[in-house]
């Protein structure tokens, strides 16, 4: 029952929780940095397994999906971001179907049904974030329950979701940016020989995810100075002003930005 309650979604919710500095909880006074891989996962499905980081509105997972690895057909009541990493996933979206691969990202509407599969074979990896704590998906684990509306709303066929953000022949530092209602889903390209990029010159209504893509930068705020790598989170506090990240590597950084309120 529990893994069949867990497959149906990516997403849950929570009430808040005291801060927290652990592998899978991040303070809220200071940047933290997660490598990805180093977080235990758990099996959400079968041939899924997730690895998750809850923050203290959000929450983001790194998914992979062995082949065959299918998320139940489901609507939530909140938004949820997802960005393919590797592979090329088909993604169910209302009564149609789209192709998430790499560097495309979505932001699903909430109660529209959803599903992601990886039908092509070999492993397949995504990144989704959620405007929700997911203590569903962190030990130990508990029981919740996902409000949807009774029925799922629909979306038109011929309107297609999942955006291209990831062009490698843009040398702009932002690429294309997609707004939900309740949360923002951006691409950000630090280049090589460039000065350091500002990625949180302001405070937010929120924390904001960093997930480096690729590349190596060094990042530098008042509560932290260290190297980041492709496979690296970083969730900078609402309230933390001036966070910089500079390209150390042979080529730019790319970067998946989610955040839970607009700026």
């Amino acid at each position: 029952m529990r893994q069949a309650l867990a497959a149906l979604v990516l997403f849950g919710a929570g009430a808040p929780l005291q801060a927290q500095d652990t592998v899978f909880f991040t303070p809220s006074d200071r940047v933290a940095v997660r490598e990805m891989r180093a977080v235990p996962a758990i099996e959400l499905a079968p041939r899924i397994r997730v690895r998750t980081v809850v923050g203290t509105t959000g929450s983001f997972s790194l998914a992979d999906f062995d082949s065959g690895g299918t998320a139940v057909l489901h609507h939530h009541t909140r938004e949820q971001a997802d960005v393919g990493l590797t592979g090329a996933f088909d993604m169910t979206i209302g009564s149609h179907v789209e192709v998430l691969g790499p560097g495309s990202g979505v932001i699903l509407p909430p109660n529209v049904s959803h599903s992601i599969a990886n039908t092509r074979g070999g492993v397949m990896t995504l990144i989704e974030f959620h405007t929700v704590r997911r203590l569903d998906v962190v030990p130990p684990r508990p029981a919740m329950t996902f409000p949807s509306s009774p029925e799922p709303i629909a979306v038109p066929n011929g309107r297609e979701l999942i955006t291209r953000l990831d062009g490698s022949d843009s040398r702009s530092d932002i690429s294309p940016t997609i707004i939900g209602d309740t949360c923002t889903l951006r691409w950000r390209r630090v280049m090589r020989g460039a000065p350091a990029v500002d990625v949180h010159p302001d405070s937010t209504r929120a924390e904001v995810f960093l997930y480096i893509v690729r590349g190596d930068a060094e990042l530098t705020g008042a509560s932290i100075t260290r190297r980041v790598s492709a496979g690296s989170l970083i969730v900078i506090p609402a309230g933390e002003r001036h966070v910089r990240l500079r390209s150390v590597g042979d080529g730019d950084v790319g970067i998946a930005e989610f955040v839970a309120a607009h700026h």
